[in-house]
């Protein structure tokens, strides 16, 4: 007979969750008690019966069990308490409900104010209203489902239909009806034609939801099967468990109670007030003051925040955090809880920049590097390099920290157990686990001698404290009844913690003696607990004995005294290790990226400055978070994945996001400009820096006679072959290089630079990520170089201007302010005489003509100081490469400033009918509207200065308010494509979690920017390049 399943054992899928109210007589039902009095614990410390800290409502504390459940307090899955309201209370969330509700059902027989009868719809004449709009309903949650945007539209449109003026008699009654007013949060009104006004509390409202019947909730969006709109009306409020709301011991020895214990106390002590005031007959005005402070006090607990209410304070002022606050927002539980990320294996330090460190590297300071570990498992070939390690101990890099055993016990190596540990045997001076003639037994104990330490003990669940040592042979009396059992549960225990007896077939924990004495026919001696060693399962001395099933299987080594598979090291960060490097905010998936261990001295995180693009890093103080790969699938997988080199073209538009930038640009513009020699000592010295071990560059003589090389040929060494280009650098002049070798040209922003370099694009495209790297680390190495070799640095002489310079730039600019003044005095005080171009006023024309002046004197003043400043001068050297700066910046430091704008006008705003007290009211000069005639070498005017940081203060409030709304941007945007995903269909189709189709191709193209030719699926010109033959 086949046996017969238990279906509540069956495992089934959830198919759907609804939300909906929940009735009173449920919130009773699941409760564990009624809550009755404010105070929570006695003077001895105990709880109040029926307080708000019951027991009953789980426990906290150690020790102490739930009188619910019975269980201790990780074990309690916690229970929730009920308060009985005295008068019902409106809930605050539900508002919105209510209001529509009301103006949708009649004030008196409380059925929809819809027509019944038939062919009363205009869009159906066959329909009444009421039918119509049920079908209505019942088809929109049908195809779009309950809380859709098209539901809500045409619940809104059923509540205008009823409330409207044709409506103001009820059909079915004759009865009149009022306008429903809603006055925040909770207070209802009832307007009549004949201004009589009616206020509706939270009795009369519940008396009004609990007469709608149950076939018109469907006209006010509720669902007639699971909901009643008076339940939203309460008379029972749930408490939630203690857990929820936990209270703190301070150091003093005093309670400190939740916020939301504090709430429940206010709601207790009103509720208990307006208890007694109504069995006492009190006045209806002091009944309705009490009844009001308790809707406030229940208001301000589920939301502190509710428009219109107070919120509620601590005698600090601090609002309290009730239960609103602690769902909602970033810090709420959803978000910074539920959807947060809190991760072991991590780091966090300020970063650095070394330019020495290769771009897949990461520096990582020695003490991160002991502190975090990685899980290597022990074979035959890394057994000797661990066993070093762990000589080491924890505390002198490399070593380990843990060795995680055979039965998965963790165990902290220390001075006095590292050398236990490193043969990978127990301490036990007659085992002969591990290798004899390698491994030393523990000196520091005797045979004699009866005691040992906890660190190789294989069981748990034994705690060997100091006042209750076992002996050798104490332990290996005890040994367990089950194989399995001896592997899944060493403590013989129950669930609940509780000791089992020895007759329990449960029990796990037996005393050998007692079977080797009372074994008989029916209670055979378990085979396999004829156990050798009780610490690591090695054989005795004796040469014809067997390892048993317990020993097989909890052993760490095997006979041969080798590392059984399941031993593991859990060892110090060493260099190569796999980690993940993050830079928050994460913005995109460059943000975190995978890097290569290289353990350095200092206290800081080091890397290339090439990779600072991607993160969006700078050192003026950035963090960033350092995570450790636990697992060999992950490091391998996030390796080929998430290295920075398989990162270097952007998803975005293809392009190298990875680049040279600031001293890599000025070193390869000093190597690539004016056909530079760098002398033979220099050139042997950077070309050591990359290990170059092959062939050198043809020697050449500089002006002065001396043997050196040519700076393009230096750079040629390092640029691999097959690389063709054409295009003109940021100096105007053309690049050209054949098959890797650049000919002519200068190479900077434009050819090397992130973002924008098209050699180092090239090298990628042809030769592939491996050797783009290589190019990229070469590069580095070989621009630093040279910049170190010559000395090439900037300082404040560089913005010197002649004084035949100085003084032109002083004439502009007092022309350009007499203009001004010109063109002030034209305009006059009303500019009626002022001719207006179209579409302007005159004053928004006299505007436009006077930054007109003041640019293009600007502009004047700018070229002058380009005039003088020499093309070897290191400041301009870093313009003209796209290094740093510019030009304009150049000018500015060295000539003049010019006309300070905010929101591209003229300074407008600041003291009365001036910007700043130092001039005369109404004053419209170019010096009093923020031209600022100075420059930065110079130093500029106090008037000048304080003009030049309004707008320096605009930029950083614009920069503010545009990442707030780029970032919540953003997150709506991946809230909303959160279900959608590209099929491996023939098109890469794009689809939601329904199957439609979003996009029939990925990106429209299907393209792949990070395989494309920026952006494009290829290059044409080099397709007929490749063609013709390189024939024009």
């Amino acid at each position: 007979m086949a046996k017969k399943l238990d279906a509540s054992k069956i495992p089934k899928r959830i198919a759907s969750i609804k939300f909906g109210l929940m009735a009173p007589n449920e919130i009773r039902r699941l409760s564990a008690v009624e809550v009755k009095t404010a105070d929570t614990y006695k003077d001895d410390g105990h709880a109040y019966h029926q307080g708000l800290m019951d027991p009953q409502m789980g426990v906290i504390e150690q020790g102490i069990r739930c009188e619910t459940c019975g269980n201790k307090h990780d074990e309690c899955p916690s229970h929730f308490g009920h308060i009985q309201l005295e008068l019902p209370v409106i809930h605050c969330g539900f508002t919105p409900l209510i209001k529509t509700a009301l103006k949708t059902t009649c004030n008196k027989c409380y059925r929809a104010l819809l027509l019944d009868g038939g062919g009363t719809h205009p869009d159906d004449k066959e329909l009444s209203e009421q039918d119509y709009y049920r079908n209505r309903v019942l088809d929109i949650i049908q195809k779009h489902g309950p809380g859709s945007p098209e539901l809500k539209k045409i619940i809104k449109d059923i509540e205008k239909l009823c409330s409207g003026k044709k409506r103001m008699v009820c059909m079915h009654c004759g009865s009149e009806q009022g306008k429903i007013m809603l006055e925040k949060p909770t207070t209802f009104k009832e307007k009549f034609e004949d201004k009589r006004e009616h206020k509706l509390n939270a009795r009369d409202i519940r008396e009004w939801l609990e007469g709608i019947p149950t076939d018109d909730l469907i006209y006010i969006g509720m669902d007639k099967e699971s909901n009643r709109p008076e339940w939203v009306v309460m008379r029972v409020l749930p408490v939630p468990p203690i857990t929820v709301r936990p209270s703190i011991t301070l150091e003093s020895g005093d309670r400190s109670e939740d916020d939301l214990t504090h709430k429940l106390v206010d709601v207790l002590r009103i509720n208990q007030r307006l208890r007694e005031n109504r069995d006492q007959g009190a006045p209806q005005l002091i009944v309705e003051d009490l009844w009001e402070l308790l809707q406030y006090h229940i208001t301000t607990y589920f939301d502190n925040q509710t428009s219109g209410v107070p919120p509620a304070r601590h005698r600090s002022g601090r609002p309290l955090k009730t239960l609103t606050q602690r769902l909602k927002g970033k810090e709420g539980r959803f978000r910074s809880n539920l959807s947060g990320k809190r991760v072991n294996f991590c780091a966090r330090s300020v970063i650095s920049p070394d330019p020495f460190l290769g771009i897949n590297e990461v520096g990582v300071p020695e003490q991160s590097a002991k502190d975090l570990t990685v899980p290597i498992r022990v074979t035959k070939r890394n057994r000797e390099q661990l066993r070093e390690m762990i000589l080491r101990g924890p505390d002198n890099h490399p070593g380990v920290n843990y060795i995680v055993r055979g039965d998965t016990h963790r165990v902290r190596i220390t001075d006095r157990t590292k050398f236990i540990w490193s043969g990978f045997r127990c301490m036990n001076p007659v085992c002969d686990g591990g290798d004899p003639d390698r491994d030393e037994p523990y000196e520091g104990m005797a045979p004699e001698l009866n005691e040992v330490l906890r660190a190789p003990n294989f069981l748990p669940g034994l705690v060997i404290k100091k006042e209750n040592r076992r002996t050798i042979e104490g332990l290996q009396e005890n040994w367990v009844a089950d194989l399995e059992a001896t592997i899944s549960n060493l403590r013989g225990e129950d669930e609940n913690g509780n000791q089992l007896p020895e007759d329990d077939p449960r029990t796990t924990i037996h005393n050998r003696w007692k079977w080797e004495q009372e074994q008989s026919e029916d209670t055979p001696f378990p085979e396999h607990l004829d156990v050798i060693c009780p610490h690591c399962g090695s054989p005795w001395d004796e040469e014809d004995e067997e390892r048993t099933q317990v020993e097989d299987r909890l052993a760490t080594v095997d006979l041969d005294g080798s590392p059984k598979p399941g031993m593991v090291v859990e060892r110090h960060l060493i260099d190569g290790d796999v980690v993940i490097f993050n830079r928050q905010p994460s913005l995109h998936r460059m943000s975190m990226m995978v890097h290569e261990v290289r353990v350095m001295a200092g206290k800081t995180f080091r890397f290339n400055l090439s990779v600072c693009t991607p993160y969006n890093a700078d050192f003026d103080g950035d963090e960033m978070n350092l995570h450790i790969i636990q697992s060999e699938e992950a490091r391998a997988e996030a390796k080929v994945l998430m290295r920075v080199q398989e990162n270097i073209l952007s998803p975005r538009y293809g392009g190298a996001v990875i680049g040279g930038i600031h001293d890599h640009i000025s070193g390869a513009y000093l190597l690539t400009n004016s056909d530079r020699v760098v002398a033979k000592g220099q050139s042997l010295e950077i070309l050591s820096k990359i290990n170059w071990t092959g062939d050198l560059p043809k020697e050449v003589k500089d002006e002065n006679g001396e043997i050196g090389y040519n700076g393009r040929e230096l750079l040629n060494l390092i640029i691999p072959s097959g690389i063709n280009l054409s295009y003109k650098s940021r100096s105007n002049d053309q690049v050209e290089v054949i098959d890797g070798e650049i000919l002519s040209g200068t190479i900077d922003k434009t050819g090397i630079g992130a973002e924008d370099g098209k050699l180092l694009d090239a090298v990628l495209q042809v030769h592939g990520s491996t050797r783009g790297a290589q190019f990229l680390n070469e590069l580095t190495q070989l621009t630093i170089g040279i910049c170190t070799a010559l000395g090439f640095t900037t300082g404040i002489d560089d913005e010197d201007l002649p004084p035949v310079a100085r003084s032109e730039i002083i004439e502009i600019n007092s022309t350009a302010c007499a203009d001004v003044d010109a063109k002030l005095e034209l305009y006059g005080k009303t500019g009626r005489g002022y001719e207006a171009r179209p579409g302007r006023t005159p004053l928004e024309t006299l505007e436009e003509d006077i930054m007109q002046i003041l640019d293009q004197s600007r502009s004047k003043t700018g070229e002058i100081a380009k005039e003088h400043l020499a093309s070897d001068n290191a400041a301009v050297m870093m313009a003209v490469s796209g290094a740093r700066g510019s030009m304009d910046n150049l000018s500015m430091m060295a000539g003049s400033i010019g006309q300070t704008r905010v929101r591209g006008q003229r300074l407008e705003r600041g003291y009365k009918d001036r910007v700043l007290s130092h001039f005369e009211r109404n004053e419209k000069g170019a010096q009093a509207k923020g031209f600022v005639q100075s420059s930065f070498k110079k130093g500029l005017q106090p008037t000048e200065f304080f003009m030049l940081s309004i707008s320096g203060r605009e930029s950083l409030v614009d920069t503010a308010v545009r990442t707030s709304k780029s970032g919540y941007m953003q997150r709506r945007l991946i809230n909303a494509m959160d279900d959608l995903k590209v099929h491996s269909d023939s098109h890469h189709s794009v689809r939601n979690t329904a199957d439609r189709i979003i996009q029939f191709s990925y990106g429209e193209d299907g393209t792949d920017p990070t395989r494309s030719i920026r952006g494009s699926a290829i290059n044409i010109r080099d397709v007929l390049d490749n063609a013709l033959g390189g024939e024009k």
